[in-house]
């Protein structure tokens, strides 16, 4: 296609046609006279997005957005042409006032038995069944969601040997992933995240998790996911031990309660929701380890907590 304004910047020659685009998305030239490819602008476009870019799958290049839409972004392996996308509005935590409590219409004690049974895999018409009120199994369901972004897991200050796993959480032919970190010794989770890829990027989100402001030495247990090779890279202070796949049971442990849970609840209706589910999974697991699985203490401790919030 020919072009009267632009000219080719080494012999003048207006014989030239569009090129398609560099990795910058500047516009690019060929010009038919002297074979030279050139572009006008060299300018660099910055990210539109502030979230890492994901990695090829098949190749591990960094993929490139192919195309934006209202809720997620379409992405393009420059090499290989494997596509993905990621959603654009990530479920984020919101802090929940002790005000809010005043408007459950039953005494909170009755709120957090049926927050803790559900947990335990109990479903919501046998949860309203065994509180013995007049109440609704989606007013349960309501109840659940408003608990989950208030509470969150105590990290033992002397966890030095912890294993990591990640599993599978299927929705709509989608594939999340959910990665645990668990203390050798007392068997707790220490640690959770929730993402849609596979990647040393989420390792180190899951490490920065459990750190905190509180870098220390430990030793971590892992299967042989390559995603792990990021601990080597970034952490001097991490001793990496790779076992046999199967052998990892700490972790694996609380992925079959976890699974459980989910075929439970026959998955999920609105995977924004999965990370309040697997932080109050964490909380209510733990919780149960401590008090020997008695119900009644761990709604004190629940309780107790509210109260001094």
């Amino acid at each position: 296609m020919q072009n009267s304004v632009v000219s080719c910047p080494k012999c003048g020659s207006t014989n030239i046609y569009k090129n398609g685009h560099d990795k910058y998305g500047n516009q690019q030239y060929f010009c038919k006279d002297c074979k030279r490819t050139f572009r006008l602008v060299h300018s660099k476009k910055h990210k539109l997005f502030s979230f890492p870019y994901p990695k090829c799958p098949v190749c591990g290049k960094t993929m490139q957005i192919h195309k934006v839409k209202k809720a997620f972004v379409k992405f393009r392996c420059r090499s290989c042409h494997t596509r993905d996308e990621i959603p654009t509005n990530l479920p984020q935590f919101v802090p929940l006032p002790f005000d809010s409590f005043k408007f459950f219409r039953f005494p909170i004690f009755i709120v957090l038995k049926a927050f803790v049974l559900y947990f335990k895999a109990v479903s919501l018409r046998s949860i309203r069944d065994s509180l013995n009120i007049k109440v609704s199994h989606v007013a349960i369901y309501k109840w659940i969601l408003k608990l989950s972004c208030f509470f969150s897991i105590l990290v033992p200050v002397d966890a030095f040997k912890v294993h990591g796993d990640e599993t599978v959480v299927l929705f709509k032919s989608k594939k999340y992933y959910v990665w645990f970190l668990v203390e050798h010794d007392s068997n707790l989770i220490v640690a959770w995240h929730v993402s849609k890829y596979r990647d040393m990027g989420q390792v180190k989100i899951l490490l920065e998790k459990f750190f905190g402001n509180n870098e220390r030495t430990i030793e971590l247990i892992t299967d042989g996911l390559g995603a792990y090779g990021a601990v080597k890279i970034l952490y001097k202070n991490i001793n990496h031990i790779v076992v046999r796949l199967g052998q990892n049971n700490q972790c694996e442990s609380k992925f079959s309660l976890f699974q459980d849970f989910v075929r439970a609840k026959r998955g999920f209706k609105n995977i924004d929701n999965l990370p309040m589910y697997v932080n109050s999974f964490c909380v209510v697991r733990n919780l149960l380890k401590l008090n020997n699985n008695d119900i009644a203490r761990v709604i004190c401790v629940l309780l107790s907590s509210i109260t001094t919030s």
